[in-house]
């Protein structure tokens, strides 16, 4: 096999494994006329078909397919018959034996959970197999077993399930929409009970002016009065204390006050006088000092 073409078989396998879970040992499900057409080209059908997928493979014959085999009146026959005894059998649900394509194309079903891989020669067949997604085809070609190319349909899959993959499935996006029904429903009612009734709104209570607090009057004390005829003294009212207000004086402690004042510049008068006289004092004594001292030297005989 040339090389570009492994190359491009590869790469087909390795989509395939990708996007639809195949695996090595690939299954090949063979029908009845790929191993007629195989005989009759005389192409070696297991080595061929091993190359196409570029693996290791298990190949598989159906009891419906045998049963063609046996009845065929194919020049091929007895070589075709040897050939599939080296296949593995596969078993069908069909009872009594039916054409092999029909069995082939009923096993395959609409998904092909198998992951079978379908080596098959009739074109109509063929083209069945083109709908269901994930289906390598190989057929012979001019004694060469050839690799379909993936079909759009395959890759439409394909395309699919990454989407699948990436995004929600089903059961999350009901479950999404459930939450979001219930989250806009609580949205509605806080709304219904926020809403107001229309009316003039009240003034900011930040631009409202603070009313002033009304200065409290202190009430005076009363001296005791005394009664003459008694000469008891009657009770005394309480002086009420006003916090942060000094306590009025009354006429006597006013008139005691001056009279302290007036003793103290008094007093304060005196001293300095005092202190005038006795400066006096001293200057007159000193100058009478230095007088004495000098008539004695005055007197004194000269030597």
């Amino acid at each position: 096999m040339r090389a570009k073409r492994a190359k491009s078989y590869r790469k087909a396998m390795q989509f395939y494994q990708q996007a639809f879970g195949f695996r090595e040992p690939y299954q090949i499900l063979v029908s009845p006329d790929f191993i007629l057409a195989g005989v009759s080209k005389q192409v070696p059908v297991k080595a061929r078909l091993e190359e196409a997928v570029q693996g290791q493979a298990k190949f598989l014959v159906t009891h419906c397919g045998i049963s063609e085999l046996l009845k065929t009146t194919s020049e091929f026959r007895t070589q075709a018959i040897t050939a599939s005894k080296e296949f593995e059998k596969r078993r069908c649900p069909h009872q009594e034996p039916i054409p092999g394509l029909d069995c082939v194309r009923e096993i395959m079903g609409d998904e092909n959970k198998n992951n079978y891989c379908v080596a098959v020669q009739d074109d109509d067949l063929r083209a069945k197999l083109r709908i269901v997604p994930g289906v390598p085809i190989l057929h012979v070609k001019q004694s060469v077993v050839v690799l379909e190319r993936k079909s759009q349909v395959a890759k439409d899959a394909s395309r699919q399930m990454e989407k699948d993959k990436l995004g929600l499935s089903e059961l999350e996006r009901s479950m999404l929409r459930a939450v979001k029904k219930q989250a806009n429903e609580a949205k509605n009612e806080k709304r219904k009970k926020k809403k107001k009734t229309a009316g003039p709104k009240g003034p900011n209570p930040l631009s409202i002016k603070k009313a002033a607090k009304k200065p409290q009057v202190p009430v005076k004390a009363t001296k005791p009065s005394q009664e003459k005829s008694t000469g008891n003294a009657s009770a005394t009212v309480p002086v009420v204390a006003t916090s942060g207000m000094k306590r009025p004086r009354s006429e006597g402690e006013t008139s005691v006050q001056t009279a302290k004042a007036a003793t103290a510049s008094g007093n304060t008068a005196t001293s300095e006088e005092g202190a005038k006289h006795k400066r006096k004092r001293n200057r007159s004594a000193k100058n009478r000092g230095t007088a004495n001292d000098s008539a004695a030297a005055s007197q004194a005989p000269s030597s």
